[in-house]
């Protein structure tokens, strides 16, 4: 049988989960974005320091590259590069932390840019 000084603890406690619960349930509606809304454009010339940090992780195939900054993390970027206006292939960049990754297929939702 349980004490009487040991229910209000353990009430609490499980009220404490169901709120965490309930917490958890509503965070991942707002942390998923459509790739088209974490990189709402408009396409952006690609700067230099993207251009050298490209250069300096060996990756050639970004003759021709935009860019659209992320809404979530400022600093990041998806890029589109192609090297013959036909296949485009998708990378991330972080200039700030020297960073990137791909490369990638274009995302549906987002198409490359036009006058290429």
């Amino acid at each position: 049988m349980e004490s009487n000084a040991r229910r209000p603890r353990r009430m609490a406690y499980h009220l404490s989960l169901a709120l965490l619960g309930l917490t958890c349930l509503l965070c991942p509606a707002d942390a998923r974005l459509l790739p088209s809304e974490e990189f709402p454009g408009p396409w952006l010339e690609v700067t230099q320091e993207i251009r050298d940090l490209l250069t300096f992780n060996k990756v050639s195939a970004c003759s021709q590259a935009a860019g659209r900054e992320s809404s979530r993390t400022p600093g990041e970027y998806l890029l589109y590069c192609t090297s013959d206006e036909k296949v485009w292939t998708g990378w991330r960049v972080r200039p700030a932390a020297r960073a990137v990754r791909g490369p990638g297929r274009p995302f549906q939702d987002i198409a490359p840019p036009d006058g290429y």
